[in-house]
């Protein structure tokens, strides 16, 4: 075991000195003030349909026992006809309508907190609360009772309170003195969020981790990047996985479904229909946690019910429509639905265990990426721990299987090509298995990539013959694959039928094939146009510069650095020494030029049929990372005989890519708050 040399340990020290600076920063901007926002809580819920309209003298007295120790407000939530506000307010110019006193007390009956709200300054849906100073503790289990007087308002406003007929405990409301049955809206508020310290400092160490873990592996120990990987790579995933909530991927809930429906049919359950699927209550309640943009609200909720043993019985049935991709593509999530289901764990679990699944699956398959991308190894490491990389092949996203295809199709495709031993049954063996797989997967946008089998060397082969004997039967099986697997998709993007095409989107009022068929100069001018708006975004966000639905961002500088760090891995070293790269020659790089734009051009006519109106300035639908899988491609592109460099630094731009990642996770949490 190799020991800390003095330049080790001055380095871990400046990186620790830098470290703790840079988590005092975020600590400030990130962590203290996500602990400062109250948190609402809807102690009782009221019932859509159910409003009881105030009038003027109404005296309302509701009880409840408040469940938690800290309490910032509490109130209830009124409804109102704004449009008849205004009118009255413009009308009359004045603002006379009446005012609501709120009023809390506790158990002795004495008041602990009020507010007064003049009837003009109201909303509809809002919450009409009244608050301490500060936040009070001390309240758990305590009685309080919610005061509510109506003065001087106009029953024309409709201003209303909602209300529930369900049964709740150790509550009672009483209407100008007379018991009724049924339990005002009440909202509460509080500090809770105070949690985020401890998620703080346990990602701080994370990140540390992270850090010193690389440091060690890449500079102490010398191990190999693909190694390296993998304790980075987790880490990251880890990382991800905890900021980004199931569902904040795009498109993860349709992928989640897909991958339900498949369990659903292993253990024999669901029905026949194509546009529903049926959920295990339990697990469909779980879904309903998350939206597409994460909240405060969501991360709460994971953190009280994620413990939570058992499983709600029943079954809920849920709208889905059929994703037509291959089942192969969700067979991580499905591996983890069905062990969470089996195991009759708690519904997210269930989804996260789809989640952690797909973790493990990114990490072999990325490792065997990076082995056997063997002169462009430090190229193969960062593209792997790009955000966009971690982003979708830790969700249920289809495009992580796709994406991980695609990468090892290149590296096997590259081994073919440049090594110099006789071709193995082996190798002939992998690069059918995903030259099949990238055929049937995402309609076979990928399969043009299947045309650099032509760049292999007849030298590989014993002679010419057996060279284009080997050409045409992978050709042959790419085509059977893709006519077998994905032609369906293919068809209902081209030949929709009436029913399929009235249920699309625009419900018939895109281009379609026909479109493209009579207009293709319409097709062309339209993919300059886009290509010339929006071609730098298209860079940025296969990068990863925007997460999430286009809602989570990453500071450029992460971006470009990592673009630098790519060129710059794949340039020789003057003395010969770090990874040797192969005479590449101007043929070669045009060739898979022409294969990637092949593969792009069949993104913009995928997108220009079944995506964009008729009258579109552009084409609608294209995201950067469409492009992910052709990144390995760059290792060709970006190679020179004449650009050297005198040092192998490829150690240290893994480590500064791993650095860009952090100031990534930053510029996360940073979003987070944003829209939080």
């Amino acid at each position: 075991m190799q020991s800390l040399n003095r330049r080790n340990r001055i380095e871990i020290g400046v990186m620790t000195v830098v470290f703790v600076i840079a988590a005092v920063l975020v600590y400030k901007t990130t962590i203290l003030t996500r602990m400062i926002l109250p948190r609402m809580t809807t102690q009782v819920k009221a019932e859509e349909e159910n409003f009881y309209l105030l009038r003027d003298g109404d005296h309302i007295e509701q009880s409840f026992r408040y469940p938690s120790d800290e309490l910032l407000s509490a109130g209830t939530r009124i409804s109102l006809n704004e449009k008849r506000l205004k009118k009255f307010v413009e009308d009359d110019k004045n603002k006379d309508l009446g005012a609501l006193h709120l009023e809390i007390s506790d158990e002795s009956g004495a008041s602990v907190m009020s507010a007064d709200y003049p009837v003009y300054t109201l909303a509809d849906e809002q919450n009409l609360i009244a608050s301490f100073e500060g936040t009070q503790t001390g309240w758990e289990n305590q009685k309080l009772t919610i005061r509510l007087d109506v003065e001087d308002i106009r029953e024309e406003l409709e201003l209303a309170v909602g209300y529930t007929t369900r049964e709740h405990n150790d509550v009672s409301l009483t209407i100008n003195g007379e018991h009724t049955d049924y339990t005002l809206n009440i909202q509460t508020a509080d500090r809770q969020f105070t949690y985020w310290r401890t998620w703080g400092l346990f990602g701080a160490v994370l990140v540390y981790g992270l850090l010193l873990g690389t440091y060690l592996g890449l500079a102490v120990f010398r191990f190999k990047p693909e190694k390296v990987f993998l304790f980075t790579g987790a880490v990251l995933a880890v990382i991800y996985l905890l900021l980004l909530p199931p569902l904040s991927v795009p498109d993860e809930e349709a992928h989640y479904k897909q991958a339900y429906q498949i369990t659903n049919r292993i253990l024999g359950k669901g029905g026949s229909e194509s546009d529903t699927i049926q959920m295990d209550t339990e697990d469909f309640h779980a879904m309903q946690i998350f939206e597409t943009t994460p909240s405060l609200t969501e991360y709460d909720k994971l953190k009280t019910k994620i413990t939570q043993p058992g499983r709600e019985s029943g079954v809920t049935v849920v709208p889905h429509s059929d994703t037509r991709a291959p089942a192969v593509t969700y067979l991580p999530g499905v591996i983890g639905i069905l062990l969470g289901r089996v195991l009759g764990l708690n519904g997210l679990w269930v989804i996260y265990l789809g989640r952690i699944c797909s973790i493990l699956c990114y990490l072999f398959l990325m490792y065997w990426f990076i082995r056997t991308m063997r002169f462009a190894k430090t190229a193969a490491f960062i593209m792997a721990v790009l955000p966009m990389t971690i982003q979708q092949c830790c969700s249920y996203s289809y495009d992580s299987l796709v994406i991980e295809f695609a990468f090892l199709y290149i590296a096997v495709v590259f081994g073919l090509v440049y090594e110099k031993e006789p071709i193995q049954k082996r190798q002939i063996a992998l690069y059918t298995a995903f030259m099949i797989l990238l055929s049937i997967c995402k309609g076979g946008t990928y399969m043009p990539l299947c045309l650099l089998t032509l760049l292999i060397p007849p030298e590989r082969f014993s002679s010419k013959q057996k060279k284009w004997i080997f050409t045409g039967c992978m050709a042959g099986i790419a085509i059977a694959a893709f006519l077998s697997g994905t032609l369906r998709s293919v068809l209902f993007v081209v030949s929709p039928t009436e029913e399929q095409a009235a249920g699309a989107y625009l419900a018939g009022e895109t281009y379609g094939a026909a479109g493209l068929l009579s207009n293709p100069m319409e097709f062309i001018l339209l993919s300059a146009r886009t290509l010339f708006l929006n071609s730098d975004s298209f860079l940025e966000n296969m990068f990863g510069m925007q997460l999430g639905w286009l809602d989570i961002n990453v500071s450029r500088i992460v971006i470009y650095a990592m673009a630098l760090m790519i060129a710059l891995s794949v340039l020789r070293i003057e003395d010969g020494r770090g990874e040797m790269k192969p005479e590449i020659t101007a043929g070669q790089k045009l060739f898979c030029l022409f294969a990637a734009v092949c593969s792009i051009g069949m993104v913009f006519v995928s997108l220009f049929i079944s995506w964009t109106p008729r009258e579109s300035m552009e084409i609608f639908g294209i995201q950067g990372r469409y492009f992910l899988p052709l990144l390995p491609m760059a290792v060709i592109w970006l190679s020179s005989r004449n650009i050297v460099m005198k040092k192998d630094i490829s150690r240290k731009i893994m480590f500064s890519a791993i650095c860009m990642q952090c100031v990534a996770i930053y510029g996360i949490l940073l979003s987070l708050e944003r829209i939080l």
